[in-house]
């Protein structure tokens, strides 16, 4: 078991540390249509997922999220694509709590936040050709971060917690460093802990939705005691009929174990 402390000032205060991560969905399709878009364009856009400090909801899935286009840059005469970039401005914690937020999305090369490095596709939307102008639908996922340790009041009736944290079976990570687009596959780094030793592993939902089970090609898999590590690779191109621009999150099964991750595609 391993022991989280809680981070508390007080009994009914809770502080948030420096570069806790705020991922947001957009609810609204923006373009860098200058006709139709401008910087400085309020976006709407609400918190993804519930992000929680030692196991208290700070900020609830479903809070808007204060969002504004910070670069728009139509297509060119000559052919080249536009581009488009929103900021994440602002979010409120479950007290009602300003809390300012860095980061956000880049719609030309890569995210700015730098939380998740970006994967970019080999196969191109029309929507994302040279000469087209940048889009960014509906549901695009981003993520944005904390700037600063910040302090908010607990709702009433939040105690201190001492939380005590079950290893987890399976932790799946993507090897950025490793990944070389020309071979079309993408490096996955795999501990399985308290299982039996397998080789067999797959992914089995993206984005939340149930897929078809996708092979993970175990290339090496070292025996522990306790946990074992692997290192594996999946091909792409069963991968990018799923994916969507912005963040996507995929769930990886192995020796009865699930864990997801997530990994930031540019289109």
């Amino acid at each position: 078991m391993t022991l989280a402390a809680a981070t508390l000032a007080r009994a009914e205060e809770l502080v948030i540390p420096q570069g806790t991560v705020v991922f947001g969905e957009l609810d609204e399709r923006i373009t860098s249509n200058g006709n139709k878009f401008r910087v400085g364009y309020p976006v709407d856009g609400h918190v993804w997922k519930d992000v929680t400090v030692d196991g208290h909801t700070i900020i609830r899935a479903g809070t808007p999220i204060e969002l504004r286009i910070s670069r728009l840059a139509g297509k060119s005469v000559g052919g080249q694509g536009g581009a488009l970039q929103i900021m994440a401005v602002s979010v409120k914690a479950v007290d009602g709590t300003e809390i300012t937020l860095a980061g956000g999305y880049d719609q030309s090369a890569t995210d700015i936040s730098g939380l998740t490095r970006a994967l970019s596709m080999f196969i191109w939307p029309a929507s994302f050709l040279p000469g087209k102008n940048a889009v960014l639908d509906v549901g695009t996922v981003f993520d944005s971060s904390i700037p600063a340790n910040t302090r908010i009041v607990l709702p009433d009736g939040a105690l201190p917690t001492l939380k005590l944290v079950a290893r987890p079976d399976l932790v799946v990570d993507v090897l950025y460093d490793d990944i070389d687009q020309k071979e079309g596959t993408l490096p996955l780094s795999l501990r399985l802990c308290d299982k039996e030793y397998t080789r067999e592993a797959h992914i089995t939902a993206i984005n939340d939705d149930d897929v078809k089970p996708i092979l993970v090609t175990i290339i090496i898999g070292k025996r522990g005691e306790s946990c074992h590590e692997f290192t594996g690779r999946v091909n792409l191109e069963s991968l990018k009929e799923h994916f969507k621009p912005g963040i996507n999150r995929f769930t990886v099964s192995m020796g009865g174990a699930e864990a997801s991750t997530v990994l930031n595609v540019e289109m």
